[in-house]
This record gives C-alpha cells, structure tokens and sequence, in this order.
C-alpha cells in the first residue's frame, strides 16, 4: 500500500511507493545468498534489523560505513529503548516478575478460562501487583539500576535507569508500591544521598520528540 506522509503505520515521513510497517520482514536476495531485513529493531527509533551468514556481517558493516551510516554501542540502544519507555528482559522484568509488576498486563489475557499458558497458574493464585513507572532526577546525578526509591507508599527499586540525552536530565523506570502516581515526588538513594526526582508516565520520548518536560 502507499505511505502517506506522515504515516502511522511506518511512522516516517517518506511518501514512498510502498509502504513497510514496523515489524514487517522481508527477504532480500544477493548474490550469494539470502538476507532477511526486518522492521523489529528494539530501540524506540525507526529502523532495521537484518540477519545474513556471519561470515558476511564484516562486510555489509564496511559498506554501511562507507555509505555514512554510523556506528554506535550497546549504551546507545540501552539509551533510545529506555527513553521510549521498552523494558528489557532480565533488566526489568524476568521470569520471576509476573505482568502486572512491570506494566505488562496488556500481554497476558485471562478472559478465556479454558485457555492455559506457562505461568497463568501462578498469577492466579499469587498475584501481585506493582506501580511501574517512569522517574526523572530534579537534580544532578545519574539513576541506576537497584537503588532504592522511597515514596509516600513506601519504598521500591529503580529497574533501569541512564541519562537522557533529549531530556538532558537522568530517567529510570521504577518498580514502585501501589498508589503511587505521575506527579508524585520520591526520593532516589543515589550513593547514599536521597535525591529527589519526579514521578512520570511513560515513554519519555516519542517519534524523536520529548513527551516528559525537562525541567520540574
């Protein structure tokens, strides 16, 4: 189909022939073998994920260069995946974190009661519950993963946190007791150091552009 300009499907400005929506995949034939090009790229940005035989991966890496795409690390996708408000598995959410603990109840339906699935068991009969949530640091300093939050409800834990570079300020997600809420003030332990930060909605980015102010 088209791609309007701008498209809601592929979120670009293109106006390209066709369109390629995220998590689309398509397989592109080369000379030597098939390449498999995917819209399923984890980092909150527009872009592409493609897999080919290893043996080949130096070489379309020297041709991505040259045509001036350019290189970043793993700091980078953790920063742009954070911003955007995506959890990462193992970070903030494992198989011990039930859904409703890390925002991610919209994964799991229990409306059929004939339908099973790994864990439904366990949510059941010991389901628990938690506010997961955004924070931004009022002062400097940097958020990381662990430290303690301490809120009017009482006390939880920072899963991920990083500085922004959009915001210009540190962001973390945090795992915090029911009832606490966007525009609540918390605290962060920061070296031993209670920081205060704010309480925000997710993602804090979208489409390139803050959605959480930079500024209390």
């Amino acid at each position: 189909t088209p791609c309007s300009s701008p498209c809601p499907a592929c979120h670009t400005s293109s106006g390209a022939a066709t369109c390629t929506p995220g998590g689309a995949m398509r397989r592109a034939t080369s000379t030597s073998s098939a390449t498999l090009v995917a819209r399923t790229g984890y980092t909150g940005e527009d872009g592409f994920e493609i897999v080919l035989p290893a043996t080949q991966a130096e070489a379309l890496w020297n041709q991505l260069v040259a045509a001036g795409v350019a290189p970043c690390g793993l700091g980078a996708r953790d920063t742009l995946r954070l911003e955007a408000g995506m959890n990462l598995y193992g970070q903030d959410m494992d198989e011990q974190t039930q859904p409703a603990q890390a925002a991610l109840t919209w994964t799991v339906s229990l409306t059929d009661t004939q339908r099973d699935f790994i864990g439904r068991q366990a949510i059941e009969s010991s389901p628990r519950k938690n506010v997961f949530t955004g924070l931004k640091l009022n002062e400097r300093g940097v958020m990381r993963a662990h430290m303690r939050v301490r809120t009017a409800q009482g006390e939880g834990e920072v899963t991920s946190g990083t500085m922004s570079p959009t915001l210009g300020v540190s962001v973390a997600f945090a795992r915090l007791p029911q009832g606490v809420a966007a525009g609540d003030a918390v605290e962060v332990d920061i070296r031993g150091k209670w920081v205060p930060a704010t309480v925000t909605a997710l993602p804090f980015v979208r489409n390139g552009k803050a959605v959480v102010p930079a500024q209390k």
